[in-house]
């Protein structure tokens, strides 16, 4: 418990973390309460047929699950590890000759259990990188007619590092091993 603050039920221990900026911040709890099992009337029957009022634990291993989540987001910067990035891949085709190849590629990708989805829009390749890097997506992949009859895919990674063309195989690799890394 911080300097100041009150326990109003009985004994407390908390949990803060430090954000990215210096800010304290209480997340998880556990609380010992022997007041609000009275106010609610709340009774068990003892080994002697006695009727008693229980103490009730109040806890929170997160915290608000809102309040950490956002700690969390902002201690990575919204650029959040692979492991953890909602969209770990999104796969982007340069023209409606590739959409089909790109489609498939984000599903063979889905199929060894990452998380990958595909914008198949009819815009501009650069305007599509850019809006996805944007949003600090861990990898982006571009295909052209080159990648699609090569079966590879362009790959970059987040801060628009280009890692060149891999296969589908190499790719899966490469983010297999990440994931273990974090």
């Amino acid at each position: 418990m911080s300097p100041g603050e009150g326990a109003f039920y009985g004994p407390k221990v908390e949990y803060s973390l430090k954000d990215a900026i210096g800010r304290v911040w209480q997340c998880g709890t556990i609380q010992v309460d022997f007041n609000m099992p009275q106010r609610l009337g709340a009774e068990y029957v003892a080994e002697d047929n006695s009727r008693r009022t229980p103490v009730m634990l109040h806890r929170a291993i997160l915290g608000s699950l809102e309040r950490f989540i956002g700690i969390l987001i902002e201690n990575y910067a919204g650029a959040l590890p692979l492991w953890l990035a909602p969209v770990q891949a999104m796969v982007l085709n340069i023209s409606e000759g590739q959409a089909e190849f790109a489609g498939s590629v984000a599903k063979k990708l889905q199929q060894h259990g990452f998380r990958v989805d595909s914008d198949l829009r009819n815009e501009k390749i650069t305007y599509k990188i850019r809006e996805h890097s944007i949003q600090k997506l861990p990898y982006l992949l571009v295909v052209g007619e080159k990648e699609k009859a090569a079966d590879r895919v362009a790959v970059r990674a987040r801060g628009g590092e280009d890692l060149g063309t891999m296969s589908l195989d190499e790719f899966a690799a490469r983010l297999e091993a990440e994931s273990k890394m974090t």
